[in-house]
């Protein structure tokens, strides 16, 4: 099935994303403790952790030996995964915004954003700080039309595979 080669391809490419922002998230986790408002960004960076690990084992332990799996897994997929949309979505948005964004407009946003902060070292020019920004914006749109697509593909296969979520009958 080219669905499923594709899939796993995908969540491949996921996994090593999936572990630098868990990690990530590890490291915000103790800023939120501190400042509540980030406990949102953590909710949501552990979202598409948790979806990315629950995909690879849907994959890997239940798709791939045909070995039934529980119903809590559908769930945990289900549900991270729609968090994990939000996130891919918003990514594709900054990303997209960012990069038809004109250069003067990006220059003048980086120079605003300069002046408000004094005490960025002076080897952070405005070429360098625009060239960073953009390579972040490329990553995020990379990240999020892998993302998007995974997630997309995932309901598709789980409906094909939906039997996998069935209890085996009672003997």
């Amino acid at each position: 099935m080219k669905q499923l080669t594709i899939f796993r391809i995908l969540t491949f490419i996921l996994l090593p994303i999936a572990a630098m922002f868990g990690f990530m998230d590890f490291l915000f986790l103790f800023s939120a403790l501190a400042n509540p408002a980030l406990l949102l960004m953590v909710f949501v960076l552990a979202a598409f952790v948790i979806y990315t690990f629950a995909s690879l084992k849907f994959l890997t332990k239940h798709i791939d030996v045909e070995r039934p799996c529980s119903t809590s897994l559908r769930d945990w997929i289900r549900v991270n995964a729609f968090v994990s949309m939000f996130m891919g979505i918003l990514f594709l948005l900054n990303a997209v915004s960012i990069l038809f964004m004109g250069d003067i407009s990006l220059r003048q946003f980086v120079n605003q954003f300069r002046e408000s902060q004094p005490n960025i070292p002076a080897m952070l020019t405005t070429d360098l700080f625009l060239t960073i920004m953009k390579g972040v914006a490329y990553f995020m749109f990379f990240v999020s039309v892998i993302l998007i697509s995974h997630i997309l593909i995932n309901f598709r296969i789980m409906k094909t595979y939906r039997y996998l979520f069935e209890a085996p009958p009672s003997a």
